[in-house]
């Protein structure tokens, strides 16, 4: 199977801001995914960043605006596709990591997602269908 990265995301205090940001910047399609989370209350915006007529091209993302909670201001964090998430995270812990966010099964089947840091404190995330 390897383990593509599958999607990625930019984290900030305001979700909308970035969403213009984005879209003006780069001609993004960013649109209201439409569901929030207890840990993401907040609109979460889902990036195209291929416009039409190529957007099957590019990996996929979303932005999603920060709750006064997180211990992070903003973040870039990219998804890597895994088999199996508890040993993944076996794994990243036996190489000097460690789990940051537990398995959440995301909405409307999308899958699982996990985060770890790496020995560099770097956020990783990882992503099960």
């Amino acid at each position: 199977m390897g383990n593509p990265v599958m999607f990625f995301e930019i984290a900030g205090k305001n979700g909308e801001t970035l969403r213009k940001f984005y879209t003006d910047m780069f001609g993004w399609t960013i649109l209201p995914f439409g569901w929030k989370t207890s840990h993401f209350p907040n609109d979460i915006y889902a990036i195209d960043p291929t416009p039409p007529p190529l957007s099957d091209e590019g990996i996929k993302g979303h932005i999603y605006p920060l709750s006064e909670e997180m211990d992070f201001s903003n973040r870039i964090s990219v998804f890597i596709q895994v088999e199996n998430l508890e040993d993944t995270l076996k794994k990243v812990e036996n190489l000097g990591g460690s789990m940051l966010i537990t398995p959440q099964v995301l909405p409307d089947n999308m899958g699982s997602i996990a985060m770890f840091l790496d020995p560099s404190s770097n956020v990783i995330g990882i992503y099960q269908i």
